[in-house]
């Protein structure tokens, strides 16, 4: 079952790269195939994310890049060159102008201009698989090419491909980022991502760089100015651990792209996913790891619950029947957890382990647990535990307070990035950059509509 990769925008080629490095460097960390289970992994991963290749030849990555400057891409595919275990298809899209971080420009000018053309990349790789398992969709919100150009290909994916599940990776900006129009960016994409919740995306995996960044610097080093490469890298061990094969229970998980989206699978109108991966640990200390499974199952119960990005200073207090003073707790929707390494079979064959990690929780009670693994260990961590939510954390129990915190549940993000366009919008701050591509104020409040009335949905499950 193969997974196709499109990338769009720098963000997204960027993120997307790191994602198959992490594929390669974990297929690839066993060169000699001592064993059968061994050659059966490298064997469904290869199939999963590259191009099958006669014997001896590099991995070829099933993807279609896309961004209206041609350096990045290059960059990019120079990169993987040099790394010599892989290489980009000859499919790719590029541009002479970028989208000067302009969605309009992105959605309304080179959206149509290069659709055909990515479309027929699109489908030389998708004729390339035997079977489609799905398309992942990787994009950043703030830039112009990412959202705009973004936005507009998924609107086209089901004409191209009806029955694809499409998982949509949207990177989430810094808060305090340093594109003044972000705000705007991300409105207007999450504005045409949510209006119908039965078209593509099938899913909308939110990773924030702020999260992102507080979880590298807890467990990479105290550094203020973290680089966006760790971020990266960071987002593909998170995905790669999620979607590398899983052997438990048996039989074998094939289609793991689209199990991913059926765990997670909720009311139509509630596709926000987030991740979380313990441990998290430098290259050099990662082989000394010493965490236990009922450890790791402990703090990624807590996780979920809490919302919080990495187990430091976590509300143990918190259960599905607490509350905390000044907040609601928004129920967990859905989930998903991998195990990856020693002991995982003992792990996930001890159902009274397993049976109360959330089954408590009063949304997702009526499920049986969505636990799967391996015991091959990924990336050299002894044991990992690989999380996905829909659902969980904490909103603040007045959101119209002025002091009010911004919560950890899915609609945080929401909520603080629709205030911050609101405040640029009634300013008409920027406007004219929009309206010179021929993009309406009436799109900006309909998009402002549609956010709020997510947000007003998430509001109205927290309890």
């Amino acid at each position: 079952m193969s997974v196709v990769s499109l990338q769009i925008g720098q963000c997204g080629n960027q993120v997307g790269g790191e994602f198959f490095k992490a594929i390669t460097s974990d297929i690839q960390s066993f060169p000699a195939l001592k064993s059968r289970l061994e050659a059966e992994y490298f064997e469904t991963s290869s199939d999963t994310f590259f191009n099958a290749l006669e014997q001896g030849e590099t991995l070829e990555a099933r993807c279609v890049q896309v961004d209206m400057e041609e350096k990045v891409i290059q960059q990019m595919r120079s990169d993987a060159s040099r790394e010599g275990t892989w290489r980009y298809p000859k499919n790719y899209y590029s541009a002479k102008q970028g989208s000067g971080n302009n969605w309009a420009f992105g959605f309304l000018v080179h959206g149509p201009a290069c659709e055909s053309a990515v479309a027929e990349c699109l489908r030389q790789e998708l004729e390339k698989c035997d079977c489609v398992d799905g398309i992942l969709m990787t994009m950043s919100l703030a830039g112009g090419t990412g959202s705009g150009v973004g936005t507009y290909l998924s609107r086209h994916l089901r004409d191209l491909c009806p029955k694809v599940p499409v998982l949509a990776q949207l990177v989430w900006p810094y808060k305090c980022g340093e594109i003044s129009v972000q705000a705007y960016n991300a409105i207007l994409s999450l504005g045409h991502f949510l209006v119908r919740p039965d078209e593509v995306p099938d899913g909308i995996l939110v990773q924030e760089n702020d999260v992102l960044h507080q979880a590298c610097s807890k467990r990479l080093g105290n550094a203020i100015e973290m680089p966006l490469s760790a971020l990266n890298v960071l987002m593909a061990h998170q995905l790669a651990g999620m979607l590398q094969p899983l052997s438990l229970p048996s039989p074998p998980c094939r289609r793991r792209l689209s199990q991913f989206l059926f765990n997670l699978s909720g009311p139509p109108d509630l596709k926000l996913y987030r991740l979380r991966c313990l441990p998290y640990l430098s290259a050099g200390v990662k082989k000394f790891s010493t965490e236990t499974w009922p450890q790791l199952v402990r703090h990624g119960r807590q996780l979920v619950l809490t919302g919080a990005p990495v187990e430091d200073n976590m509300d143990w207090t918190l259960s599905p029947n607490t509350s905390v003073k000044g907040y609601k707790r928004f129920p967990v929707v859905a989930f998903s957890a991998v195990a990856r390494g020693d002991g995982a079979a003992e792990l996930l064959s001890d159902t009274s382990r397993l049976s109360g990690f959330l089954s408590d929780a009063p949304a997702s009670s009526a499920f049986q647990t969505p636990f799967m693994g391996t015991c091959r260990p990924l990336c050299g961590y002894p044991r990992s535990l690989f999380l996905a939510t829909n659902g969980g954390g904490l909103m603040p129990a007045d959101l119209n307070a002025e002091s009010s915190p911004t919560g950890t549940d899915p609609a945080a993000s929401l909520r603080q990035v629709c205030a911050r366009a609101w405040r640029l919008f009634a300013a008409k701050a920027y406007l004219h950059q929009y309206a010179q591509y021929g993009l309406e104020m009436d799109t900006f409040m309909d998009c402002f509509a549609v956010v709020e009335q997510t947000v007003h949905t998430y509001a109205g499950l927290a309890v």
